[in-house]
């Protein structure tokens, strides 16, 4: 499937909380976003623990494959462990002075940013953006295509298209993607399923 259908199809209206920091098209050649946000410590232990998690699956499958005893238990340890991250995640999201924006509309293509103010049409984000779900956090660049308020708010919403996004975080927001139109169709086949029995 290329980029072009994956944008007109894969698309959701979760709000993410996130931040923002409007920057020049200077330092999008020049700068990698991650440098542009101070981390905390709670999100650098989540990024780690994330990192350590996707580098021992593949030697869980190979312990599964010899001993299933053995990867049972690791199973269980790797479930601890993310549901530690969740928490420490969640408290971070709960900080006021942090993530007081959403990103909504997600695509892989660009989303819908949903700010107190309004930004120029043509200028340009650093974006932080925490997935509470998956527990990572997608740090990149944007485009502004267009600014306007927001329908029954206060806040203005703009259009970004996502800069140069590396192929592995199009990669994470299409199977964030796909995982969330999965849970949305077995909830909708579910209703169904139940008001048939009524």
């Amino acid at each position: 499937m290329s980029d072009v259908d994956i944008r007109d199809f894969f698309r959701l209206e979760d709000a993410l909380p996130c931040e923002y920091k409007l920057i020049s098209s200077d330092q999008i050649a020049t700068q990698d976003p991650e440098t542009l946000f101070d981390y905390s410590e709670e999100i650098q232990l989540i990024g780690q623990l994330k990192m350590l998690q996707r580098q021992g699956k593949g030697l869980l499958e190979r312990v599964d494959v010899q001993n299933a005893e053995m990867a049972a238990y690791l199973k269980n340890l790797d479930q601890q462990v993310e549901l530690i991250g969740r928490r420490v995640l969640f408290n971070e999201i709960q900080t006021p002075d942090n993530f007081r924006s959403e990103l909504i509309d997600l695509s892989v293509g660009g989303a819908g940013l949903c700010i107190e103010e309004l930004l120029p049409e043509q200028s340009y984000v650093a974006l932080r953006v925490l997935f509470d779900e998956g527990a990572w956090v997608l740090t990149c660049f944007a485009r502004i295509r267009y600014s306007r308020m927001h329908k029954g708010s206060r806040q203005y919403r703009s259009g970004i298209e996502f800069v140069s996004l590396p192929l592995e975080y199009q990669k994470l927001i299409n199977r964030y993607l796909l995982n969330r139109q999965t849970e949305a169709r077995r909830a909708q086949i579910r209703a169904e399923h139940n008001n048939e029995l009524l």
